[in-house]
């Protein structure tokens, strides 16, 4: 296989100078770098943000907060592994729900029938293809009334916004990745948003093995300063 992902090269400068500061600092992990990318989302999306070396450790970090091991997720039909992988690996059971072929994402009508059978514990919904799912206002309703979790898989969705509100604005937790082919990328990388304070302050525990009290049994998912 020879796929590259190419790199402007204008920006080379920029990036030597921010990589020189780096090293100058002796602080490669969530240092002045993570924190400023956090704020900068965090002003954007209007939630608090936190980063993540990767899409698949914020999702596991939100999972593992809401304690769904054992319990039902409902996914979209359409969308990467990825979202029914992390659910999988926090140790819940995976229902899939069909999509429209309007919008590509979740069908409001065969959510409300799976949720109807399998009284998921949460659902999943995924903006794909760089807009918000249409049906998001409805299916985050549903949820509310019902007293279900909502985790929206942002993805695709960076920038986008429907109605005045940005990804993440509608659930409980929003999951971005920033890999090479994304819209905005850091090569590896992701971000957790949500409108919870305890969910952010319980990912930025979960990606640094749970440190400092150890009470969060986390992983090492931290960002690096050179992303």
């Amino acid at each position: 296989m020879n796929f590259a992902i190419g790199f402007d090269k204008r920006d080379l400068p920029r990036v030597h100078e921010a990589f020189d500061k780096i090293v100058a600092s002796n602080k490669w992990t969530e240092g002045y770098y993570t924190e400023l990318f956090e704020g900068n989302w965090a002003k954007w999306n209007e939630l608090e943000s936190a980063a993540f070396s990767s899409w698949a450790g914020a999702a596991l970090a939100a999972l593992d907060f809401y304690k769904l091991k054992g319990k039902t997720v409902l996914c979209p039909s359409n969308t990467f592994m990825a979202t029914p992988l992390a659910t999988l690996q926090a140790g819940a059971e995976v229902q899939f729900v069909d999509c429209n072929r309007f919008d590509l994402c979740m069908s409001y009508d065969d959510m409300v029938q799976k949720a109807e059978k399998y009284k998921p514990a949460a659902i999943w919904v995924v903006h794909i293809g760089g807009h918000i799912a249409f049906e998001i206002e409805k299916i985050a309703g549903y949820c509310k009334a019902n007293n279900i979790i909502l985790l929206e898989d942002c993805a695709h969705a960076h920038g986008a916004s429907f109605k005045g509100k940005k990804p993440g604005m509608w659930g409980d937790a929003g999951f971005y990745s920033f890999y090479a082919t994304k819209t905005i990328s850091t090569g590896e990388g992701g971000m957790l948003v949500s409108k919870h304070k305890e969910v952010i302050e319980h990912g930025k525990k979960y990606r640094n093995y749970g440190k400092f009290d150890y009470a969060v049994h986390g992983l090492n998912y931290r960002i690096t300063e050179f992303a």
